[in-house]
């Protein structure tokens, strides 16, 4: 299986953008498994020593404007994928991971300049130990564990003619394109289908997470490095509107906006177009089905606050078993 060493996925200028023009990293066919070995958002300068802290410790990385944090492995070029097709990856396994890091980002949150919430506004940093399937995080007397729940955070195919930071960008032009989404659901098990708007796709990946809670509300989860094993399929000549997310058990569709309310909206249109287009569903039997199954859910990923550009993520959800019936 042909693999991306981890020295290739950070700490140069192509490892921070999405941009048509980088060199594919790697050539893959349809149905062709590989892998990605991702560093961590903070170019693995904080997990193993809890009183570095950043900005102030990440030296060139942050002498840059927007910052070189959220590394990313790409573009991989799938033959066959042409502009105007959708690129379905499926996430078959995210294994190797490194101990994690939370930290307080100065400025950058929902409470910064709010008289009383000065300590959120602080820089900190805290270790997770990540092993045997749990989370660990010690924070003062307490100890705090949890179950591990690893996905990919950022995940897009390249722009057709734009260079996109990889850091404050949940999408360009094409919001079906995708981004720094941080959401959960895109996880082992889970088909994520991009359009792409190049030959090959151009797909990049990278800012692994072992665990995050909904909304990501400092702004930042379980930040790790580790491998992911991937493998793409394309749908020829298929329009989307939303980056959709196939899970065991869901589908769902994404969507990035402010306020909240209309990216909600936006993602439950997509997903009653989705059951219509693929499922046979009539719109009004979606729509109102949406609105009285109570396993139907709307699911906040990303809430940050301070990044520029960076939006709200939110997710439609829909159960699978229904579509049986």
């Amino acid at each position: 299986m042909q693999t991306v060493p981890r020295s290739v996925n950070f700490g140069k200028p192509e490892n921070y953008v999405f941009d048509a023009r980088t060199t594919p990293v790697l050539k893959v066919k349809p149905g062709e498994a590989f892998a990605a070995e991702i560093e961590d958002t903070y170019n693995g300068i904080l997990r193993s020593d809890r009183s570095k802290l950043q900005p102030r410790d990440l030296g060139a990385y942050t002498d840059r404007i927007p910052y070189w944090y959220n590394p990313v492995c790409g573009p991989v070029y799938v033959e066959g994928v042409d502009k105007g097709d959708v690129l379905a990856v499926t996430v078959l396994d995210i294994d190797q991971l490194s101990a994690g890091t939370v930290a307080t980002v100065p400025r950058v949150h929902h409470f910064a300049g709010l008289r009383g919430w000065e300590e959120t506004d602080e820089m900190y940093t805290g270790v997770i130990v990540n092993s045997d399937a749990t989370a660990t995080w010690e924070y003062g007397a307490r100890t705090h564990s949890w179950t591990l729940q690893p996905f990919i955070g950022t995940i897009a195919t390249a722009p057709e003619y734009e260079v996109l930071s990889t850091l404050p960008t949940n999408f360009g032009s094409i919001m079906a394109c995708g981004g720094n989404l941080d959401s959960n659901a895109i996880c082992p098990g889970s088909t994520v289908y991009l359009q792409s708007v190049n030959p090959g796709g151009l797909l990049f990946v990278g800012d692994l997470h072992a665990s995050q809670g909904d909304g990501e509300i400092c702004g930042v989860a379980n930040e790790v490095a580790g491998r992911v094993t991937l493998v793409c399929e394309v749908i020829k000549g298929k329009r989307l509107r939303n980056v959709r997310v196939e899970t065991r058990d869901a589908l769902v569709s994404l969507y990035s906006f402010r306020p909240m309310e209309e990216a909600f909206r936006q993602a439950s249109r997509d997903l009653i177009l989705w059951l219509e287009e693929d499922y046979g569903f009539s719109r009004r039997e979606s729509y109102l089905l949406m609105s009285v199954c109570p396993e139907f859910r709307l699911r906040t990923y990303q809430m940050c606050a301070g990044l520029g550009r960076l939006m709200t993520t939110v997710g439609a959800e829909f159960p699978k078993h229904y579509l049986k019936s």
